[in-house]
């Protein structure tokens, strides 16, 4: 981990400071894990990407769907028309049909004419290739990119859960994003312009200390829910200018985080009302992201949504589980998971070689699974 120096809302402002933090966070890694690092899979953030539902169809030409028929069907359903500055980042299945009946996102079997219908992302081609172009200047190899909620599900989220419906809920530095899946794939997606720097600022300008300092004190002395504190209780906030510490009650502190978490919150649940996912989640709300490390974060969750939330701990792994068992390292440790998985395909090395020449025409293979509270590289 290291301060990602040189980002500001999701894209990279200064790349020299970026591709030092880059630097700096792989040589933690490789010391950490006592190994070179040559190549990355990178997570892009939600803030600059639209989504959309296309639909592709193809024509069955042997006596049963084949793996080239549902290749050729998601190439129609990314066949579509983007400005010279977006790219295709992700797809996911939402369903498929073959002759007049519906089916698995995975048909094999006999048929006339197969149709997929699939979620697409479209993302800001010129952020994430400047965000490549860093990882290249600090001798990284960018194997594929994935779109940050995405890689989360792989370590967040059981095969159980995606089919009843479940929203993961993001709640990051400058954004919320707010992923829900249903029936095994990706149903809704949605970027809020809101996430825990809001929250800083908040206490920066009620308690008129800095930010750096308000920042502390969310993560030191913050809960999400103030009538759970002692109101006797005070911390000492630090002045400006050099100017002495005052005490203030902590109680305080704790009804400026609680205001903005629950506006996030009352956000969220008008997103899922209009999208019409507020009743059918049967798997409730995950929470990830730096701020879900707040205490009773999920209790207000709940209160709010009025749905069962939780807290996203990455799941299945070996290792180091004690120190990745946080929120904010769901994306991390879903890249890794992603990168695992891509790897076992049959076509992952066919992926790679059509991946990069594909980028001149401005349409990406990037593939589904695949932020956090802190700005970290």
């Amino acid at each position: 981990m290291h301060p990602a120096n040189g980002f500001q809302n999701g894209a990279v402002q200064n790349p020299d400071e970026a591709v030092a933090s880059i630097r700096k966070a792989v040589e933690e890694a490789e010391l950490m894990a006592g190994c070179e690092i040559h190549e990355v899979y990178l997570a892009a953030s939600s803030r600059h990407f639209e989504t959309f539902d296309s639909t592709g169809m193809t024509r069955i030409v042997g006596e049963a769907v084949t793996e080239a028929d549902v290749r050729a069907a998601i190439d129609m359903a990314e066949a579509v028309r983007m400005g010279p500055t977006s790219a295709c980042c992700t797809w996911s299945p939402r369903s498929s049909w073959w002759t007049a009946s519906a089916a698995s996102a995975s048909p094999r079997h006999p048929g006339v004419r197969l149709e997929v219908r699939a979620h697409l992302v479209l993302g800001n081609a010129p952020a994430i290739e400047t965000l490549e172009a860093c990882c290249r200047r600090a001798r990284l190899a960018v194997l594929d990119v994935f779109v940050s909620p995405l890689a989360q599900a792989e370590c967040l989220l059981t095969p159980q859960s995606r089919d009843v419906g479940v929203a993961v809920v993001d709640i990051g530095s400058d954004t919320t994003d707010v992923v829900v899946f249903e029936r095994g794939a990706i149903a809704h997606t949605a970027v809020l312009a809101i996430g825990g720097d809001h929250i800083t600022a908040d206490i920066r300008d009620c308690l008129n200390t800095p930010t750096a300092e308000a920042e502390h004190l969310k993560r030191a002395h913050g809960t999400a829910l103030a009538h759970v504190v002692d109101p006797d209780e005070i911390v000492e906030v630090p002045g400006v200018g050099g100017r002495r510490p005052r005490p203030v009650k902590r109680a305080l502190l704790c009804e400026i985080i609680e205001a903005r978490v629950e506006e996030i919150f009352r956000l969220v649940a008008d997103e899922l009302s209009r999208a019409g996912y507020r009743e059918d989640l049967a798997g409730g709300v995950i929470l990830t992201g730096g701020t879900a490390t707040l205490h009773y974060i999920e209790e207000l969750a709940e209160h709010t949504l009025q749905m069962p939330a939780a807290r996203g701990i990455p799941r299945d792994l070996h290792g180091l589980v004690d120190v990745v068992a946080d929120p904010k390292y769901a994306t991390a440790t879903g890249l890794v998971l992603a990168g695992l998985r891509e790897r076992s395909r049959d076509w992952h090395a066919e992926k790679l070689r059509r991946v990069r020449p594909t980028r001149r025409t401005g349409l990406w293979w990037l593939w589904p699974w695949g932020g956090g509270g802190e700005k970290r590289a």
